[in-house]
Formats: C-alpha cells, sequence, structure tokens
C-alpha cells in the first residue's frame, strides 16, 4: 500500500482512523458513522486505527477523535438542512463522510498529491468516491474557475464545508479564500470549524493545546486562531452572513456527554455556519461597514 505523501496526507489519514474509531470506542448517540474511513484504514499495517483502539481514553486521542466527528457531524447537519445540491469538499483528504447519502454532485479541493494518493488508496479499499477533483492549493490558487471546469454551477448556490483546515491557514489566507468564494450565488452555505484564541480557551482546552505542542516541539502548529467576532467581521467583508458560531462541544447532544462520562468538555474550537448573501445585501453590508469604520466602530 501507498504510505502517505505529505504531511497533508498524514493528516488526513489520522483524521479517518479518529472517524473510524467513533463508532469503535465512543457509546451512542453516534455522532457520525464513516465505514469508508474504517475500510481505508483497513489497507496499512500497521493500521492507524489501531492508535486510536489501542489508547481510546488518552486525552489527545480522545480530543482529537471528538473534535474530528463532531465537526463532520455537523457539516452533515448543515448540508441536510441546506437542500443544496452541490457540494464542494476544501481539504478533502480522504474523507467521504460529509456527503454520503446525499443526493448531491460533490467537488472534491485539495493538492494534486493528496488527490492522486486518495484516488489511489480508494480505489484499494473497494470504495466507490464519485467526487470531481479539484487539485488546487487553498493558499493560492483562483479556486472557482477550477470548479467551473470541473463542472460547478455558479447559477446555482453551493455547500462548501472545510473541516479540520483554517487554523492551518494564516490570517491572510483566510480572508482571501474567503474573498476568492465571492462568485458563488446568493444562498450558497460554508461550514467550517475554527480555534480560538488563547484568551478564550477553558484550561481543558489549554491543556490539550500544551500538549499537542509538546508533540511536535514546542510550538502550537495552529496559524488562524482568530476571535469569533474578528472572524464575523471577516465573512461579512467577504459577502457572507454568520448564522451559526457554536463552541464545538456544546453541538454535542446532551445524551452524547451523559452516555461518555470519561470525555471532556472543552471550549477549543467554533463551529461556523455562514449564508451567502445576495449582491444588493452584500453592497449594503459593505457600505455599512466601511461607514463603521470611518466612525471609528469597527476598530477592535
Amino acid at each position: 500500500m501507498t504510505e502517505p505523501n505529505s504531511a497533508a496526507s498524514l493528516s488526513a489519514l489520522l483524521s479517518a482512523a479518529a472517524r473510524a474509531a467513533h463508532e469503535l470506542v465512543d457509546q451512542p448517540p453516534h455522532l457520525l458513522l464513516d465505514p469508508d474511513a474504517r475500510a481505508l484504514c483497513t489497507q496499512f499495517s500497521p493500521s492507524p486505527l489501531d492508535y486510536q483502539l489501542g489508547q481510546p481514553d488518552h486525552p489527545v486521542m480522545a480530543t482529537a477523535r471528538l473534535a474530528t466527528t463532531t465537526r463532520a457531524g455537523f457539516a452533515r447537519t448543515s448540508l441536510a438542512t441546506s437542500g443544496l445540491h452541490q457540494c464542494v469538499l476544501l481539504g478533502a483528504g480522504l474523507d467521504s463522510s460529509l456527503y454520503r447519502g446525499f443526493d448531491t454532485g460533490v467537488w472534491l479541493v485539495d493538492r494534486p498529491e493528496v488527490l492522486a494518493w486518495r484516488t489511489e488508496l480508494f480505489a484499494q479499499a473497494g470504495v466507490a468516491d464519485s467526487g470531481h477533483p479539484v487539485p488546487a492549493d487553498l493558499a493560492e490558487d483562483d479556486l472557482v474557475p477550477a470548479l467551473v471546469e470541473a463542472g460547478l454551477d455558479l447559477d446555482k448556490p453551493a455547500f462548501v464545508a472545510a473541516l479540520g483546515l483554517v487554523m492551518y491557514l494564516t490570517d491572510s489566507d483566510l480572508q482571501a479564500l474567503l474573498g476568492r468564494l465571492n462568485p458563488l450565488a446568493a444562498g450558497s452555505r460554508l461550514a467550517f470549524d475554527s480555534i480560538v484564541p488563547a484568551e478564550l480557551r477553558d484550561a481543558a482546552a489549554q491543556g490539550y493545546a500544551a500538549a499537542i505542542a509538546s508533540s511536535i516541539g514546542g510550538a502550537e502548529p495552529w496559524h488562524c486562531t482568530p476571535h469569533p467576532d474578528v472572524l464575523s467581521d471577516w465573512l461579512h467583508t467577504a459577502g457572507w452572513r454568520a448564522t451559526q458560531q457554536v463552541i464545538e462541544a456544546d453541538w454535542v447532544p446532551d445524551a452524547f456527554w451523559a452516555a461518555n462520562p470519561g470525555l471532556t468538555r472543552n471550549r477549543l474550537s467554533i463551529l461556523v455556519e455562514a449564508v451567502r448573501s445576495p449582491e444588493e445585501e452584500r453592497n449594503r453590508r459593505r457600505t455599512d461597514h466601511h461607514d463603521r469604520i470611518g466612525a471609528g466602530a469597527g476598530v477592535r
């Protein structure tokens, strides 16, 4: 079996192992079921799933597993309620959990080497992968023309998900990416997760961040951790209206926490949903935003 060919591929494989492990080690009600991820993990020896199954209660393993499954479950719920039939997965990696079971066209955006590895791995695992591959560097490439070339219809709204991605961009990269999504039709929906800045984290989140930093040499691997208010401003400027901003742990049903008392809530990440505004509303809100800045109210 071909091994991961980049750091991004390795991250995608570990995320797949976390999604696969959820239904095996956590008690129901499950947040997500991902049989495809389990099939992909079996292509490796040792399987990346072994680490999750061997230490399911380890704080880092448990936190990463819960974060991965929660953001995927959130995005599936958002897609289900959107009624949209075009789905774009940014930083697709090995994920098929978002769109499985939905009647929707799918566009998979990631680096060329990651998509090539994904195609090979899905084929070897016997897992169907019907998405349209869109090779792109999210920090640099003009995304929408590549999506259109792959068949996306700009006259119809699209659902766009970015799961486990935002924190690895820079602040300017994220703002530029939101801007490059400008041509999407009004009514398009965006779902993603975002790590909050250190001052908003509780003790559990701080402990997890410290453990991650220690494991890689003393510095957090996350580059983009905006305050939720700042993130709302970035969305506003790019023509998106935030409809949800919820602490990740608060989105998880109380019944899940009751069934899994060994898992710990934390305030590390928020889940965000936003809707693309009609052009006339975007123009009005852009004017209002500039007026606020001119009056000094937009400075934080």
